[in-house]
This record gives C-alpha cells, sequence and structure tokens, in this order.
C-alpha cells in the first residue's frame, strides 16, 4: 500500500467528519480560487491577513480536539463536531471567495425576471415591506431571528455530534456544501441586485426594518461587475449572492436535520418559519431567490439520499457474487 494510501486512511480514521467527498471538494474550490485570484489580478488586503489568522487558529484549536479525543468513546462526540468545524472553517472561507469571483464573471442582471415572477405569483414585495415596517414588534422579531442562521447551524452541529446523530451530522455537512457551491454557479450565471437595489425605496419607509443584509454587500457588488474590485478584505466582505437565495436553502436543510428530533423539530418550525420570511424583508430576497432556494436545497437532499442508498447497495451484491473460496477477497475489497 502507499504512503498516500496509508496518509489517507488515517486521516479518514482520525478525522471521521465530514465524508471524504467534502474534503476532496475544499481542495479543489481553494485551488480554483488561487489560480482564478491570480489570472484574474485580485490581492489581498495586508491589514486583513489577521482575520485568515484567526481562522487558522480556530482550525488548529479543533485539530487539538480531535487529537486529544481520538479513540476514547467518552469523546465521540467532541470529536465528531471538531472534525466538522474543521471542515467548516475553511471551507466557509473559501466559498465566499468563490463567491465574489464568481460576481466578477458579469452576466446580465436578471432583477427584471425575478421581479416578474413574483409579480406572477401575486407577490408584492414593497407591501410586504410596509406591513414588517408598521407592524413595530414584528418587523424586529423578524430582523433578529434572520441573523441566528449561522449561530443555529453552529449549534446544530453542537447537537448532532454531542447526541451520536453522525448519519444526520455528515448529511447535513454534505448538503451544505453541495447547496453552496451550486448556488454559487447559479448566482454567477443569474445575477441580481435584489428587491432594495431594484426598487430602491426610500428610507422613511424602513423605520424598523433595518435591511444591513440586502444593501451592505452591493458596494462590492457592483464593484465587482465594473471590474474596479481587485482586494479580498477578510474582515469587510459580505454574502453577496442574491439568486438563489442561500439563506432560505440553509433554512430548510436546517430545519431538515431537526427531523429526528420531535420537540426541537416542532420548535424549529415556528423560528425558521420565521427566519425564512425576513429572508425576503431583512434579507433583501425575492419571493424567487426564496423559491428556488428552497427547490434546490430538496433536490439536493433527494439526490444525496439517492447517491448513499446506491452506494450501499453496491458492497452487498458484490459480496453476494463473489464465490465462498473468494468471500474474504470481496469483502477486503471494500475495506
Amino acid at each position: 500500500m502507499s504512503q498516500v494510501q496509508h496518509c489517507a486512511r488515517w486521516l479518514h480514521s482520525t478525522i471521521p467528519q465530514p465524508s471524504r467527498a467534502a474534503w476532496a471538494v475544499l481542495a479543489i474550490v481553494t485551488v480554483v480560487d488561487v489560480i482564478w485570484s491570480a489570472r484574474g489580478g485580485f490581492t489581498i488586503v495586508s491589514g486583513s491577513v489577521s482575520n485568515l489568522m484567526l481562522g487558522a487558529f480556530a482550525s488548529a484549536m479543533m485539530l487539538g480536539f480531535i487529537l486529544y479525543g481520538r479513540g476514547r468513546k467518552d469523546l465521540e462526540g467532541l470529536v465528531a463536531w471538531a472534525s466538522t468545524a474543521l471542515f467548516a472553517i475553511p471551507f466557509s472561507i473559501a466559498v465566499v471567495v468563490l463567491s465574489y469571483l464568481a460576481a466578477s464573471v458579469s452576466m446580465p442582471l436578471v432583477d427584471d425576471q425575478l421581479a416578474a415572477f413574483d409579480q406572477a405569483l401575486g407577490f408584492d414585495w414593497i407591501r410586504l415591506l410596509q406591513f414588517v415596517n408598521t407592524h413595530a414588534f414584528f418587523g424586529t422579531l423578524t430582523s433578529a431571528i434572520y441573523n441566528t442562521a449561522f449561530p443555529e447551524l453552529a449549534l446544530l452541529f453542537l447537537f448532532l455530534a454531542f447526541t451520536k446523530q453522525t448519519s444526520e451530522l455528515r448529511e447535513l455537512v454534505d448538503v451544505y456544501w453541495s447547496t453552496l457551491l451550486l448556488t454559487v454557479a447559479l448566482s454567477a450565471l443569474f445575477p441580481a441586485l435584489g428587491p432594495y437595489g431594484y426598487y430602491a425605496p426610500s428610507p422613511d419607509m424602513m423605520p424598523v426594518v433595518q435591511p444591513t443584509a440586502g444593501m451592505v454587500f452591493l458596494p462590492d457588488y457592483l464593484a465587482l461587475r465594473a471590474g474596479t474590485y481587485h482586494a479580498f478584505n477578510f474582515g469587510e466582505m459580505q454574502g453577496i449572492i442574491e439568486f438563489p437565495s442561500f439563506h432560505a436553502a440553509l433554512i430548510v436543510m436546517m430545519t431538515w436535520s431537526m427531523r429526528r428530533s420531535p420537540y426541537l423539530l416542532a420548535v424549529g418550525c415556528l423560528y425558521n418559519g420565521l427566519m425564512l420570511l425576513a429572508t425576503l424583508t431583512e434579507g433583501g430576497h425575492y419571493l424567487a431567490d426564496v423559491v428556488v432556494g428552497s427547490v434546490l436545497v430538496a433536490m439536493t437532499i433527494t439526490a444525496r439520499h439517492g447517491l448513499t442508498r446506491w452506494l450501499a447497495l453496491r458492497p452487498s451484491k458484490a459480496i453476494q457474487a463473489a464465490p465462498a473460496t473468494g468471500a474474504l477477497q470481496a469483502l477486503r475489497g471494500f475495506d
């Protein structure tokens, strides 16, 4: 067996989460970021390197937790959580860079089509904005909830790891990275400014909702499309994907991951339902963004389950087909 295979097996036994495919994708995205950035003339703001160092420090801490808890039954949850975080930290950074690079492709904006889709469904975005701003408690509540999506994801990683729901944890991570990459790809092909950029509501229409997420990305986004953005500032980079809404996709996948815990699912449906509504106002998304984001993650979950079942059937078929004298060899082939 080669040294590469030995190393791969050691890593797989030491870092059990997430799937091998996830780690391979992280490597590919990182290489794409480096090559695309170099060819596109992108650099890094020197003062923002410290933020990358914080990410590296957090990753080193996770690796320390993994090595400390490796092989201990009582620390399986810690190892599973730290393994997941060890992947999620660099992957999230790499995909933020990729989303900026994708925006620089500068395809024609599709805001007209997205607004027309909303109108065809009878949805009036301006009227919804007025509603949440004339109902102060409701508007304040949904705006606050909107900003808890990623903290909720981090808590779900903890919950699934420490309740030993390892298959659900791996599923959540696989759906997370695959849906996020699909979202970035679609955002490059179908770019949009979003309702705040398209309708340009006056500030006096928003006494309650402070649409930070729906507007703060616009300077970077417009600069990328104009070809005047050339330096990544890791302390200031924003989520710039409008269509489809990854926030909506994230809400759906998190709610799905709660399905084994009925009480948590009941609370999650209510809480995440309000967050989904806030995606339209606080997040500055068209209804079309939310619908397509939700459908996209549903398709990803379905595809992932189908692939998992198919892979699970392959070893059993191979073992059944093997002659009795070769059964041991057949089993070894799937170690």
